[in-house]
This record gives structure tokens, C-alpha cells and sequence, in this order.
């Protein structure tokens, strides 16, 4: 069989860590966990002490990536919400979607602040990594997966059938209900940090 190389990336609580397991372990293929890697070498500048998260050297990151992709035999699933922002050597993207009302509560389940509960959600609502993604790779290269309602196993599914080239039709997600209910949630965060 030969080597494919995909990316499965999208917003934090869209369920890219497990489906990448699954689907790795289906084509018995690599997982690159951008994440890891980031934290392994240690490839950021500083942490947002708001939320966080890491400022991440998003060019060293994409050269490391870039390199562990072409030496592995295998094929490859690298995975993480970072791969939307840069163009490494994969021959699909897959971004997996998850409707904003339901993207919060995976995360609220997560403990994730209230903040960065409504930027992640507001960011699923404007479809960014999809956005960035067609962007860095071309929208020929790019899938898309709802992940709403679904099991792991019908993600990692779907996903198998985009990197055989047996899902010849692309399905559009959008969530455009979410977007303003998204922006008044925002707004009253923001009110509510600015009280004294």
C-alpha cells in the first residue's frame, strides 16, 4: 500500500486527538501529535497567562513537522488544531467541524475558561481552521467532517473513506445560527471582564 500522509486538524473539542488514533490505527499508520511535539521541544516563546496557551514558533514547528512526516515509512496522520496554520506535506485535510452550542460543552466538560470556551466556539462558528486551511493548502486538498452527534468510529470512518479517495463528494459545514449567538455571548464575556 503506499505511504498517505494526512492531517486531521479543527478547533480544540472537535474530536481530533481520538479520531486520529482510530484512523491511524485502521491504515496502521504514524501519529503525529503536534502538541506533543510542540511541547516535547519545547517550541514556544511564552504561555498567554490569560488562558494558557502557548505562543507557538509556528515556522521551527512547521519545519520539524515537515521533516518527521517525509522520514516516516509509513503512512502518516498528524494531527492537531495547529496544522490549519501553516502548509506541511500532506496529500489531504481533513478539517473536523462541531456545531458552537455543542463544541462549548465538550470543552466546559474540559474545565476550559469562559473565555477560552467563546473564543473556540466563536472560531468554529466563522469556520477559521477551514478558512486557514484551503488558504495553506487549497480547497482541493481540504474535507470537511461534523463531528456533532457522531461516534469516533464514524469519524475515523469518514475519514478513512477521504484518504482512499472513496468520498468523492465534499460536504460544506457552516454553522451561520451560531455566529451571531456566538458574538452577544463574546460581547457579555468581555462586558463582564471590564466590570471593576
Amino acid at each position: 500500500m503506499a505511504k498517505r500522509t494526512l492531517l486531521i486538524t479543527g478547533a480544540p473539542g472537535t474530536g481530533k486527538s481520538t479520531a486520529a488514533k482510530m484512523l491511524a490505527q485502521k491504515l496502521d499508520a504514524a501519529v503525529v501529535d503536534i502538541n506533543k511535539i510542540v511541547n516535547v521541544l519545547k517550541l514556544y516563546s511564552s504561555t498567554d497567562e490569560t488562558d494558557g496557551a502557548k505562543i507557538v514558533r509556528l515556522r521551527e514547528l512547521s519545519d520539524e513537522l515537515s521533516a518527521a512526516i517525509k522520514s516516516e515509512r509509513r503512512s502518516v496522520v498528524v494531527e492537531g488544531h495547529l496544522g490549519c496554520e501553516m502548509k506541511l506535506p500532506v496529500s489531504k485535510v481533513v478539517v473536523l467541524r462541531c456545531e458552537p452550542k455543542a463544541l462549548r460543552q465538550r470543552l466546559a466538560a474540559r474545565d476550559y475558561p469562559a473565555e477560552k470556551l467563546a473564543s473556540n466556539a466563536m472560531s468554529e462558528a466563522l469556520d477559521y481552521c477551514t478558512v486557514l486551511s484551503e488558504k495553506n493548502y487549497g480547497k482541493g486538498k481540504v474535507w470537511e467532517i461534523d463531528t456533532t452527534g457522531k461516534t469516533v468510529k464514524q469519524v475515523a470512518t469518514e475519514a478513512e473513506r477521504i484518504s482512499e479517495g472513496k468520498t468523492k463528494k465534499k460536504t460544506h459545514v457552516s454553522f451561520p445560527d451560531a455566529l451571531l449567538r456566538e458574538a452577544i455571548t463574546g460581547e457579555k464575556i468581555r462586558k463582564l471582564r471590564e466590570q471593576p
